[in-house]
C-alpha cells in the first residue's frame, strides 16, 4: 500500500556528528588552538573539547540560520566558495566586497570567477538538506507478491548535508511537498556510482489512491517498484525527468478520478548527453507553470528545453504539474546516488546563464531582463556604483540593479587548488559557502584564515553548519554512517 513516511525531524540545538558515525546533540561553544572543538551539553557540567579531526560537521541551530543576509546577491571563487555581500568596488587587482557576515573583503581578481549581484532566481524557499525535518520517504501500491519475492522497500538514508540511496532495489522516492512556486528554479548537486539512472519528479502534487479500489477495478496491471509505470503512483499530478547516464526523458505523469495512472512522454529538442559511470554533477531545471516552459542546465551549461506552453494550445492540454512539491528516486539496481546542496528559489523567467557564454578572452555580461549581454572587459565601478565595462561597440555604464551575472574571463582566472589540510567549510544561509582554517572563536563568532581573502571573524549568526572534514575523494563520501 501507500506508504509516505516521515523521514526525521529536528529535536532541537546544535547537532555534532562524528567520523564514526556518532553523534551529538547540545551546544556549539567555540574551538580552540589544537584545534579543538568546544561542546556543552545540559547534562554534563563542564565544556567538553573534542579534537576536529574526529568531527565531520555541526549542525547550528537545527540547520536555522539566527540572521539573514537580506540579499541573494554573491560572489562566486574558483574554489567554488560562494561568498555572499554587495559589491563596492572592482578594478584590475581585486574585488571589494561588503559583507554582513564578516565586514569588508578584498577578493583578488583572479580568483572570482563570477559576480552576482541579482541571482537567476528570486526569493530562496529552500536550502539543504541540514537536517531530515520536512523530507518524506514515498512507496506506491505495489504488487502483493513483491515482498514475497524479497524485494523489501529500501530507504533514503540522511548523513551530513545530504540523502544517500544505497539500496540493492530502487523504487523508494524521497520527496519535499513543498518550495516549488508557479515559476521556479530546482537546483541540486547529483553523486553516483556505477550506471546512474535516478529520476527528478517537480511541481508535484503526490496525489493518491486507495490501491485495493484500483485493484479491484482492474484499473491497473501489478506494477513493480523502480519501474518506470510506477512514477505516477509515486508522485501524482507532475512532471517526471528521468536522467541516465546517456540520455534524458521527460514525462507527464498523473491519476485520474479513477485512479487510474498515466505516463506521457514529452519530447524535447535534445536529449543526447553522456555522463561518466562514477561521477558528479550540478543540475538545475527552471520551469514556468503558466508558460510550459521547461529548461535543464547541467553543470551550469544548456542542455535541453521543453516547451509545454505549445502543447498545451494545440491538444487543449494543462499544464500535467498540479502541485508545488519535488522529489527523487532512483530506479536502477544497485545504482548508489547522492543528493546534495538542493536550493529551490522563485525563477525570474531568465533562459540562460552568463556561463553559457564564458569565454577565455572576454568577460560577459548578462543583464536582469534576462535578454541582454554583453562580451567585452569589465574595467569597475564609477563613483556611483555603476559597472564601467567596454565592448565591441563601445564603453557602457550598467547600474548594478541591472546586472545579474558577470562572468570574468577564463584566461585571468587562477587554477583551482584543492583544499589544504585543516580547512573547514562554514555554509551560510541562504547562500554562502566560506572555506578556511580556523584560528579560534567561540559560540557567536569563528576567526578563519581564508586562502584567498585572509583572517575574517565570521558572525555564526548567518551560518547553519560547519564543515570539518573535508574531502576530495568521491569514494569517501559514499559511507552513509559517518
Amino acid at each position: 500500500m501507500l506508504m509516505m513516511l516521515t523521514a526525521g525531524a529536528c529535536s532541537g540545538g546544535d547537532l555534532m556528528r562524528f567520523t564514526n558515525g556518532d553523534q551529538l546533540h547540545g551546544s556549539f561553544m567555540g574551538m580552540n588552538d589544537g584545534p579543538g572543538l568546544v561542546w556543552r551539553r545540559d547534562d554534563v557540567g563542564e565544556p567538553v573539547e573534542f579534537k576536529t579531526t574526529e568531527v565531520r560537521h555541526v549542525v547550528l541551530n537545527d540547520g536555522r540560520a539566527r540572521k539573514g543576509l537580506g540579499s541573494l546577491a554573491y560572489v562566486g571563487l574558483v574554489n567554488g566558495d560562494r561568498v555572499p555581500g554587495r559589491i563596492t568596488a572592482i578594478d584590475g587587482d581585486s574585488v571589494k566586497l561588503e559583507t554582513l557576515w564578516g565586514g569588508e573583503l578584498r577578493l583578488p581578481r583572479d580568483q572570482v570567477e563570477l559576480l552576482a549581484p541579482n541571482p537567476l532566481g528570486g526569493r530562496v524557499y529552500y536550502h539543504g538538506p541540514f537536517v531530515k525535518e520536512g523530507w518524506k520517504m514515498v512507496d506506491g501500491p505495489w504488487q502483493e507478491e513483491a515482498e514475497e519475492e524479497g524485494l523489501e522497500a529500501g530507504e533514503w538514508a540522511f548523513s551530513g548535508s545530504a540523502w544517500y540511496w544505497d539500496g540493492k532495489d530502487g523504487g523508494v522516492a524521497i520527496v519535499r511537498e513543498s518550495g516549488m512556486v508557479d515559476r521556479s528554479v530546482l537546483s541540486f548537486d547529483l553523486a553516483w556510482k556505477n550506471r546512474l539512472s535516478v529520476a527528478l519528479a517537480f511541481h508535484a502534487d503526490f496525489k493518491t489512491v486507495d490501491p485495493e479500489e484500483v485493484k479491484d477495478a482492474g484499473k491497473r496491471r501489478n506494477l513493480v517498484r523502480g519501474e518506470v509505470g510506477s512514477l505516477p503512483y509515486l508522485f501524482g499530478n507532475s512532471y517526471v525527468l528521468q536522467i541516465y547516464s546517456n540520455y534524458l526523458m521527460l514525462y507527464r505523469t498523473s491519476i485520474d478520478e479513477d485512479g487510474r495512472g498515466r505516463l506521457d512522454r514529452v519530447r524535447a529538442n535534445n536529449n543526447n548527453f553522456r555522463l561518466n559511470e562514477i561521477g558528479r554533477a550540478h543540475i538545475e531545471l527552471r520551469c514556468n507553470r503558466h508558460a510550459g516552459t521547461i529548461a535543464l542546465f547541467l553543470d551550469d551549461e544548456f542542455v535541453a528545453q521543453w516547451n509545454e506552453g505549445e502543447g498545451m494550445l494545440q491538444e487543449r492540454m494543462e499544464y500535467a504539474g498540479k502541485g508545488d512539491g519535488f522529489g527523487f528516486v532512483v530506479q536502477g539496481d544497485d545504482a548508489p546516488v547522492r543528493v546534495s546542496d538542493v536550493i529551490v528559489s522563485e525563477w525570474n523567467g531568465m533562459p540562460d546563464s552568463a556561463r553559457s557564454l564564458q569565454v577565455e578572452e572576454y568577460d560577459v555580461v548578462l543583464m536582469a531582463n534576462g535578454t541582454d549581454r554583453y562580451a567585452g572587459t569589465v574595467d569597475g565601478l564609477d563613483e556611483d556604483g555603476r559597472v564601467v565595462f567596454e565592448g565591441r561597440h563601445g564603453k557602457f555604464r550598467f547600474p548594478l540593479d541591472d546586472v545579474a551575472e558577470i562572468r570574468f574571463a577564463g584566461n585571468g582566472l587562477a587554477e583551482r587548488s584543492d583544499e589544504a589540510v585543516g580547512e573547514m567549510k562554514v555554509r551560510l544561509s541562504p547562500l554562502g559557502v566560506i572555506t578556511g582554517k580556523p584560528l579560534g572563536g567561540d559560540a557567536g563568532s569563528l576567526h578563519l584564515a581564508s586562502a584567498v581573502f585572509g583572517e575574517v571573524a565570521v558572525d555564526l549568526g548567518y551560518a547553519v553548519m560547519l564543515d570539518l572534514a573535508l574531502t576530495n575523494n568521491i569514494g569517501d563520501d559514499w559511507d552513509v554512517s559517518f
